[in-house]
């Protein structure tokens, strides 16, 4: 599954199983980033940016999931 695909797919998930992604998303990143530094066009600069927008969005969604899974039955956070 392709890192873009994967995140979509993150948003049920607990923090802990969303972590265990985030290095699969840096190595995909990692990868398109040094082919962009090698051989600049517009077209893998949109979509290492749609990329960096999606790897923002799974970080905010493990933050949401953090936050959400130190929530104590009375809405408090720990």
């Amino acid at each position: 599954m392709s890192a873009p695909v994967q995140m979509v797919a993150l948003s049920g998930l607990s923090a802990a199983a969303q972590a265990k992604t985030l290095p699969d998303i840096a190595d995909t990143l990692h990868t398109q980033l040094c082919k962009l530094s090698s051989d600049p066009s517009p077209e893998e600069a949109a979509i290492v940016a749609a990329n960096l927008g999606g790897a923002q969005r799974a970080v905010l969604r493990l933050l949401e999931a953090l936050q959400r899974e130190q929530e104590v039955p009375d809405g408090t956070v720990l």
